[in-house]
């Protein structure tokens, strides 16, 4: 599990979709006989063991795996581990020509240093004055494109950014905004968005100056940091981005009073300047570059009509690999994260192998890389599907399940689709797992845009997250498997079996709340 990035906001969800469906009984509609009732299913449940759950958690949280980084030789022995299971079970493989996996490149990349500059000089071409890196500016680097070592543009003063740009005229200028507050996801956020304005605005960059209350110190603290970054691209290095160049307040104030701006009176409008041409340099640098794979096996579905339809069961497969020694122990296993929702993966899969017929849709079984590094597996699945993105239905996402509550687990995401009031359903009806599904108990956290679902729900596919919350081991060396709850395992793993079996099975696909979906695409496009 990574607790990188979240984007803050909150949305209050309605039910009138879900009450809908419920009085048409559209996704609750099943056949007359309840499918637990069927005969085989007991058996299938059933094979979703403690003994099996533990033995393959044992193995992919062993010293011999070494953590499972991305990439590393570790994460390609649980990849060749997991490809060989579905290999045993029958599954058919949907990587990459004809096999298990799918391999997606790790681009590495970083500040050019040798060529970031910022610098000002009168419209006659007199008085160049450069800011300093560090205690005047720093740099999000600009993409791969041509021309991006060198740039000479206009300055638009804009002032405040209130979430998008002034009516005004910036195709080929450089707009600067101030951005109150301090670092942080939130103000992080507010980047994200401004790039992307000036960007759709034709700029050639972005300019940012802080609030006058960041300390000097912590401004070069963080300009610091920026020239060591390593940024980590799946496929290929972006070529569209612009850069953004990040002001003290005082620097920028220093070049506005060159044009005769006082920064300190908020424009009414955008203000060009005329008397001041800015110079400036920052773009990425290819520094490494490697391969990592993800795992796709899919059981065909019985149904002719759903069959070429697919229900996502996803798990990440990787952790955070060797680190910093912990009473003499480097290396940080990730039995719970994330080598529980793999094993559940595996489990369900062979459950569902077992029954007498299958599924009426396809399950699809994602075990991706690069969760702990930003996504990075599932991101790329999302933008190269090994099968019709638009035939996948939902997705259905594990990450550590081990852990916690020995009777409850949170189902995160139940109330941005009807997934959820069938994922309430299944509960009922199972009384015998003696498994609860809490609802989000950290919506602060905006867990739902944290995990590998969420590549899923940006492509607006219905998803879960099933997630028993972090605890003390949670991305140290004692994450082993001696610490986890086998039964809580099962029991989810069971539960999750019933879950997919219904969506499978269900006449019509899940479908988004109306305000839950309006969340999802205000956060992604």
């Amino acid at each position: 599990m990574t607790l990188s990035s979240a984007v803050r906001g909150t949305a209050t969800l309605v039910a009138a979709a879900a009450a809908t469906l419920a009085a048409s009984g559209s996704l609750s509609a099943q056949a007359a006989v309840a499918p637990a009732s069927v005969p085989g299913t007991e058996a299938a449940v059933e094979s979703i063991s403690a003994e099996d759950i533990h033995r393959r958690i044992a193995y992919l949280a062993s010293d011999a795996l070494r953590g499972r980084d991305t990439p590393s030789p570790g994460l390609d022995s649980a990849a060749a581990y997991l490809a060989s299971e579905y290999r045993r079970l029958g599954l058919r493989p949907a990587g990459d020509d004809g096999g298990y996996l799918q391999r997606y490149a790790i681009l590495t990349a970083g500040l050019d240093t040798t060529t970031v500059h910022f610098g000002h000089l009168l419209a006659d071409g007199t008085g160049n004055q450069m800011l300093r890196y560090g205690p005047d500016f720093f740099a999000l680097p600009a993409g791969t494109r041509e021309g991006v070592d060198m740039n000479h543009s206009r300055l638009v003063y804009v002032g405040a950014f209130t979430g998008e740009l002034p009516e005004g005229e910036y195709a080929g200028t450089v707009p600067v905004v101030s951005i109150p507050g301090i670092f942080g996801p939130q103000w992080s956020g507010v980047i994200t968005r401004a790039r992307a304005a000036a960007q759709e605005a034709g700029a050639t960059a972005l300019g940012v100056v802080v609030s006058p209350s960041i300390p000097n110190d912590l401004f070069s603290a963080v300009a610091d940091r920026t020239r060591s970054a390593q940024l980590r691209y799946v496929g290929e290095l972006p070529e569209d981005e612009i850069a953004v160049f990040v002001f003290n307040d005082e620097a920028f104030a220093a070049i506005a009073a060159r044009e005769g701006v006082d920064v300190t009176r908020p424009p009414l409008a955008p203000i060009p300047f005329r008397k001041v041409e800015a110079h400036f340099a920052a773009s990425l640098v290819l520094i490494d570059q490697a391969f990592a794979p993800n795992v796709v096996a899919v059981l065909p579905g019985s149904d002719p009509e759903l069959r070429d339809e697919y229900v996502v069961l996803s798990a990440h497969m990787d952790h955070v690999g060797v680190g910093e020694p912990v009473n003499g122990d480097s290396i940080y296993n990730g039995a719970d994260d994330d080598a529980s929702g793999t094993s559940a993966l595996v489990e369900v899969a062979e459950a569902l192998s077992l029954l007498p017929e299958a599924p009426r849709r396809s399950v699809l079984f994602l075990h991706v890389s690069g969760e702990e590094d930003g996504l990075l597996g599932s991101q790329y699945f999302s933008e190269h599907p090994t099968v019709p993105l638009e035939s996948i239905v939902a997705d259905i996402n594990v990450d550590m399940i081990g852990r916690n509550s020995p009777d409850s687990v949170v189902v995160i995401g139940k109330e941005y689709s009807s997934l959820g009031e069938l994922a309430d359903r299944v509960q009922q009806r199972h009384p015998e797992l003696g498994l609860t599904l809490s609802d989000d108990i950290w919506p602060e956290e905006r867990f739902f845009f944290r995990s590998d679902h969420f590549h899923f729900a940006r492509k607006e596919i219905p998803a879960l997250f099933f997630f028993s919350g972090v605890h003390e081991d949670y991305h140290q060396p004692s994450d082993e498997v001696e610490t986890l709850d086998i039964d809580k395992a099962v029991r989810i793993s069971r539960m999750i079996f019933h879950l997919v079996r219904e969506v499978a099975d269900a006449p019509d696909r899940p479908r988004w709340d109306p305000e839950g979906l309006a969340e999802v695409r205000a956060l992604t496009q």
